[in-house]
């Protein structure tokens, strides 16, 4: 065959390899990125590709919780796998917060220094004082572990905007992700009838922060220290994430409570090396149904 023709077939090849690719795309990621794959292709290396295959769920009955609303997708293929209305509008509480994290990870660098000069009370607390001086990756660390309201607040209102341009950006970067049904209005998802989401768009904000590094590695912790930046003041925070002492198949990722909204968790599930992502809301025990979920998942659920 002509060297020409060989080119051509091998254009072609490389061509339809990228249109099947970006059927697997996340939202600005692809499933090489996420395992840190090198994503330059050579010659040798294209017969070595492999596309994940999706799950595959057995026909069997849903998950039994008290949550009125809940989702399992897969991360890579983004197939859900089990929901219940999934698509109706819920108050997200301090599920919020993740958002918040991504937000402050986007616009401020991790050492950025920020100077706490007013108290926040309202709801769970660090206990940051007045003139305390503490970098941006602490303060995010507090919000995802602890879930320290005064974290997001302060991380708000470093803003050069204030708190309103710091919420305008959480909203575009959901709008950016195409999360339609999802509106924040406030940094910590403190009780607001125009602060509002959807499990499932809850279950692809999780897809998303699991990407960043920072975040990832921060939400498996059980417990932290963070300190300002003279060590004269020490914040001992321990997860709000009950899951992680106890199942090792849980990662972290996020929790929340209000009366109105009652429990909500979005959870990050290591199943066999295969990462799902679960969100329960309006839920009265939100550590038991994403337990119920994982066991669902580990009879129902295979590769």
């Amino acid at each position: 065959m002509p060297k020409i023709l060989k080119n051509n077939w091998f254009d072609l090849i490389i061509i339809f390899l990228i249109l099947v690719l970006n059927l697997f795309w996340l939202p600005s990621f692809s499933y090489w990125g996420t395992y840190g794959l090198d994503q330059s292709i050579s010659k040798n290396q294209i017969s070595q590709f492999k596309i994940p295959s999706p799950p595959i769920v057995k026909l069997a009955s849903k998950p039994q919780t008290t949550a009125q609303n809940y989702i399992l997708v897969d991360v890579i293929t983004n197939k859900i796998l089990a929901s219940k209305n999934a698509q109706d509008k819920i108050y997200p509480a301090s599920t919020t917060k993740l958002v918040t994290a991504l937000t402050a990870l986007n616009i401020y660098p991790l050492d950025e220094t920020i100077t706490i000069n007013e108290e926040y009370l309202e709801g769970q607390n660090m206990g940051l004082k007045l003139g305390e001086k503490i970098t941006v990756k602490s303060l995010v660390s507090a919000l995802l572990v602890f879930s320290a309201n005064d974290a997001a607040f302060n991380l708000a209102k470093h803003h050069p905007q204030g708190i309103d341009g710091f919420v305008k950006q959480m909203n575009l970067l959901i709008k950016k992700y195409n999360l339609k049904e999802t509106n924040f209005v406030n940094v910590d998802g403190l009780q607001n009838e125009n602060h509002y989401s959807t499990v499932y768009d809850l279950s692809q904000i999780g897809r998303i922060a699991i990407q960043n590094n920072i975040v990832k590695s921060t939400v498996k912790n059980q417990e932290i220290t963070v300190s300002s930046i003279d060590g004269s003041v020490q914040h001992y925070l321990t997860s709000t994430d009950e899951l992680l002492k106890t199942i090792p198949e849980i990662e972290g990722l996020k929790t929340g409570w209000t009366p109105e909204a009652k429990g909500c968790f979005v959870g990050l599930i290591n199943l066999n090396g295969h990462y799902l992502i679960s969100v329960v809301a309006q839920s009265d025990d939100r550590f038991q149904d994403t337990k119920n979920i994982l066991e669902w998942a580990k009879q129902n659920v295979s590769w």
